[in-house]
């Protein structure tokens, strides 16, 4: 059985290694994608200056349209740290957000996904840099999948007969190819848990057989309209909205009404002082707690948009099993569910991910070489 795992570990690795490295690699960039951003232009996220309280919701968004020559402020989320800038949602492009300092009412920056280095890493991760999102997104939903045999034959292949300390050490005084061997087999057991769980939870993206059966396995509905994260922002859906918001380009602005929103948001704070993060938006709002577990975990409220009046509240635990599967299978897909050490270890086990490939095309190689290598050494 040994032999026939090994043999097929070997096999399905070697013409898949090379887009398993590039999976890996890109997903390690981005899990620590808004620190990177956050890192690189802190202007745009945070506030030199906190004295004196915000400027109210009412007035801010206005000031803010006014700052700009054709688009404006779709929805607004304020987090609980003073410091930090509001982070305002526009109603044109896609994912097209502008920093606002909220003390002084003023842009501080702009950030386009579309322009950004994240989403060329992310279309390299998601399906090859493949513009159809055909033959790329295929390549690698399959590459994830032969990786789960890859993963879990490995282990079986590594795991001992009696438990022996070495076997979890990489030994680097043994020669360079003891120091491969180790650092594929134990670097390779200690990011396995990790890496399966990426594997299992990226295929959700890859195909549409194994969403259904996943949804299904948790007893819940998946909505074609769905996309990445299960937040209603499925492919079709952003694709429409960057239509629109390039054929809107020479049309009179569409402001909505803001009137209301401070209310909303001095409710929701009030009701709920342990938020991370309030958003409100025409008609609706949602509250991400700092105590949740799953960064894609909201508790969502309708609000009357005359009288700021809050008329329905539904808990993150009580939403469909649709939401609450697509949160939890983004979040652990991304790292997201324990704070840094999550996305820490996330981050590792991933750059772990991809040098596996690469190590194991080196003792693939040694070891051909050293077979065809003539009796004696010498030809």
């Amino acid at each position: 059985m040994r032999k026939f795992l090994k043999k097929l570990h070997r096999w399905l690795s070697i013409p898949t290694g090379i887009i398993i490295t590039i999976v890996c690699l890109t997903g390690a960039i981005l899990v620590f994608q808004d620190e990177i951003l956050e890192l690189a232009n802190p202007s745009h996220y945070f506030v030199k200056e906190t004295t004196g309280n915000p400027i109210p919701l009412d007035e801010l968004i206005p000031m803010v349209n006014a700052q700009m020559d054709t688009n404006t402020v779709a929805s607004v989320q304020v987090s609980h740290d003073r410091g930090r800038t509001y982070s305002m949602t526009l109603a044109k492009g896609f994912r097209e957000t502008a920093f606002v300092n909220q003390y002084t009412g003023q842009i501080t920056g702009y950030y386009k996904f579309r322009e950004s280095p994240f989403f060329t890493v992310m279309t390299l991760h998601r399906w090859l840099m493949d513009g159809s999102r055909t033959w790329g997104k295929y390549t690698v939903g399959i590459s994830t999948l032969l990786l789960v045999f890859i993963l879990i034959s490995g282990l079986i292949v590594w795991m001992p007969r009696k438990m022996n300390k070495s076997r979890f050490k990489i030994q680097y005084r043994k020669g360079k190819k003891r120091l491969f061997y180790d650092l594929h087999n134990v670097l390779g057991v200690y990011a396995c848990l990790i890496l399966l769980i990426c594997a299992l939870t990226g295929m959700v993206w890859s195909f549409d057989w194994y969403r259904n059966g996943v949804f299904k396995l948790f007893g819940a509905e998946i909505k074609q309209e769905q996309g990445h994260g299960g937040q209603g922002q499925g492919r079709g859906q952003n694709q429409g909205q960057g239509k629109r918001g390039k054929g809107e380009d020479k049309k009179e602005k569409r402001e909505t009404n803001t009137a209301q929103w401070q209310a909303v948001f001095d409710s929701l704070s009030a009701s709920n002082p342990g938020y991370e993060y309030i958003k409100v938006q025409d008609g609706t709002a949602a509250v991400h707690l700092r105590s949740s577990y799953t960064s894609r975990a909201t508790d969502t409220y309708k609000f009357d948009k005359k009288s700021g009046e809050i008329t329905e509240a539904t808990l993150f635990k009580d939403q469909e099993k649709a939401t609450q599967v697509w949160a939890w299978v983004y979040s652990l897909h991304t790292g997201n569910y324990w704070g840094i050490w999550s996305k820490i270890f996330t981050c590792i086990c991933a750059l772990i991910g991809a040098s596996l490939p690469l190590t194991g095309y080196y003792m693939f190689f040694v070891k051909r070489k050293k077979n065809k290598s003539p009796v004696g050494g010498k030809p």
